[in-house]
């Protein structure tokens, strides 16, 4: 079994324990945290023991792998002191809010042979797996682009941290790096490396909140794929969903509505042109067997919850198998790069590239 020394004490990191705890692959051996009451509670429910101190952890020679969840801001440093160990090591995102920091990481865990998993979920999501075995299985053809739509209600995170925890992160940090970084992984695992990034911000409210009212980036990739990333704080219904339009199919993938759309172009110019196109005078007829063949497949998806089952067997996998991970940290190095060439381009009015953050 697996003894974990756990980083972190907090609901995160219950709530990946519990992804795989009654089927034994792990269990608690040590655990840290800068609130040594939430460490006792953790123990007190999974076992283990408190350690007083980050070295105490880090030094134990019985740990296996590590899980570090942490306040982001401290993910980087926590990562610094455990990579060294030479162990395996799971790490919530973001890693950091600087694309230098994490290549340097990166640059640590490949002179120390460590494997790290970076936790982005959505590409955990049960819907995410489908579209990603579906373009495995059928020839997609050329990536022409990708367009994701983040929205959500800025004012009921900032009015609540406002009034219940002024001193919360989350004031403190821009939701493109934070919470959308699981988009910006989801674009870059489809679209490949990307070229080049134009932005437009708006910040309409003067407030303390970070994130931008509104933002629309057009990203180039290196493949010459388009993408569009279009963030709002500022629209009142939720909506995260993502499109991509390849040669052969067009996908559409709505998280609110937990459901993909299969739109497939018609194989054939028969399907294409119908029985008789010369015949058919009317449009609409001619065009009508086009789109029978487009009308989509639907998948729906009830059940969400494999997605913190999927990371912690990734987990397992990567120190029991020698697998390797889904996501590591030159995939957060990647992703960070894209978040901040989005919030820079729209900050200096100018196209950015991934050399310009160096």
């Amino acid at each position: 079994m697996i003894k974990l020394g756990l980083y972190g004490a907090g609901a995160r990191t219950k709530t990946l324990l519990d992804a795989l705890i009654q089927d034994h692959f792990y269990c608690v051996h040590a655990v840290y945290d800068l609130v040594p009451q939430a460490s006792k509670a953790l123990t007190e429910q999974y076992g283990g023991k408190v350690c007083n101190t980050a070295d105490d952890l880090i030094c134990d020679p019985e740990i296996n792998a590590f899980l570090i969840s942490l306040s982001p801001f401290a993910h980087a440093e926590a990562l610094r002191k455990v990579i060294p160990c030479g162990k395996p090591v799971f790490v919530e995102k973001p890693v950091s809010f600087s694309a230098q920091e994490v290549r340097e990481l990166a640059e640590l865990a490949e002179q120390y042979q460590v494997p790290v998993q970076v936790g982005f979920m959505r590409r955990y999501l049960p819907q995410t797996l489908e579209v990603l075995k579906f373009i495995r299985e059928n020839e997609p053809g050329k990536l022409l682009s990708v367009d994701c739509n983040w929205f959500h209600h800025g004012d009921t995170e900032m009015n609540y941290y406002l009034q219940h925890s002024p001193d919360d992160f989350r004031l403190q940090v821009s939701q493109i790096p934070f919470h959308c970084c699981h988009m910006l992984d989801i674009m870059l695992l489809v679209g490949g490396k990307f070229k080049r990034v134009n932005s437009v911000m708006q910040k309409v409210f003067a407030c303390p909140y970070p994130s931008p009212d509104d933002l629309i980036a057009n990203i180039e990739f290196e493949n010459g794929a388009t993408g569009r990333f279009h963030y709002s704080s500022m629209v009142y219904y939720g909506e995260i969903s993502y499109r991509f339009h390849f040669e052969n199919y067009s996908i559409k993938l709505d998280c609110s509505q937990n459901q993909i759309e299969i739109f497939r172009r018609p194989k054939f110019r028969t399907t294409q042109l119908g029985p008789d196109p010369v015949g058919t005078i009317d449009f609409g007829k001619f065009n009508a067997s086009y789109e029978r063949a487009c009308f989509p497949q639907t998948i729906n998806f009830q059940n969400l919850s494999s997605v913190n089952e999927n990371i912690m067997y990734d987990f397992v996998q990567m120190i029991r198998d020698k697998h390797i991970p889904s996501a590591d940290l030159r995939t957060a190095q990647h992703v960070q790069e894209l978040a901040e060439a989005i919030e820079r381009s729209g900050k200096e009015k100018r196209s950015i590239t991934p050399a310009d953050l160096y």
